[in-house]
């Protein structure tokens, strides 16, 4: 990877202040009030404690099965991050704040900043949800000047639509989760697979506007080359926090491949098919 070709310093600063409902305004743009003030009731009670930040702030924007955990357990393998995660996930923190019994989510936030980042860092990933999440949360306005964005891609936009399907079919979301509903070839369905490269491609679309607009314009990252080269994307990282990068890094992230001979088949015969979606 070329290093300085993607460098943007975790220093740039947006354009203007955002408030939470600046914030909220901007996203229901794009996913309407409904949903805004779906993920308002779920968060409740929020709370107004102040939070204790660290310095730097590295946020990965993604759309479904991009290959986020594999990333995210990269970095997590630096001495930067304990537990780089989707830590503004809504269920994550309403889960926290059940578990320890704390009186709301800025509670729960301060949790995840204490137990899953360190004194130089706090890493975390996120798509639409979290992305309303830590603005209700007024996360989002406090961290956003020290907050590098990188949005994380995938190459093949087929595997990564099959990809898809196949997770809403079995129920298995990553390889950590317990075998679901086993696939066969005959679950084929070209026009889910077709949606879904529609999906995904909208969904980053929309992500590079909203960073845009919010003035952090984001390094892209393609999740084909980070697979070859896991140690040079936690260098790029690194230098993108102003961090030194690790001298001896371990790329094993113990996660199990879900792809196998019927995703080959369904790109195989949905490439065939359908020429005209890539």
């Amino acid at each position: 990877m070329k290093l300085f070709d993607r460098f943007i310093p975790w220093r740039t600063r947006g354009d203007r202040h955002w408030s939470r409902d600046a914030l909220l305004r901007l996203f229901a743009e794009y996913l309407g009030d409904e949903r805004i003030e779906e993920l308002a009731d779920k968060l409740a009670p929020i709370g107004d404690r102040p939070l204790e930040l660290p310095p730097r702030f590295l946020a990965i924007v993604f759309a479904s099965r991009s290959g986020s955990t594999y990333v995210s357990r990269l970095l997590s393998n630096t001495d930067w991050f304990v537990d780089f995660n989707e830590s503004l996930n809504p269920e994550q923190l309403v889960a926290i704040r059940q578990r320890y019994d704390f009186a709301d989510n800025r509670q729960s936030v301060q949790w995840m900043l204490d137990n899953r980042g360190t004194q130089e860092a706090f890493g975390y990933k996120f798509g639409f949800f979290g992305m309303v999440t830590a603005a209700h949360l007024g996360f989002l306005t406090e961290t956003l000047p020290q907050t590098q964005f990188i949005r994380l891609v995938r190459r093949d936009r087929v595997a990564q639509a099959i990809s898809l399907l196949r997770a809403k079919l079995s129920g298995r979301l990553h390889s950590i989760h317990p075998e679901g509903k086993t696939v066969s070839l005959e679950d084929y369905d070209a026009e889910k697979i077709a949606a879904n490269v529609k999906h995904v491609a909208r969904n980053e679309k929309w992500f590079g506007e909203i960073l845009d607009r919010l003035g952090k314009p984001a390094p892209i990252f393609v999740y084909e080359d980070i697979c070859a080269d896991p140690e040079g994307f936690v260098a790029e990282i690194c230098a993108l926090l102003d961090l030194p990068a690790p001298e001896v890094f371990e790329a094993e992230v113990d996660l199990e491949i879900l792809r196998d001979e019927i995703s080959d088949a369904w790109a195989a015969r949905f490439r065939d098919e359908r020429p005209d979606i890539f």
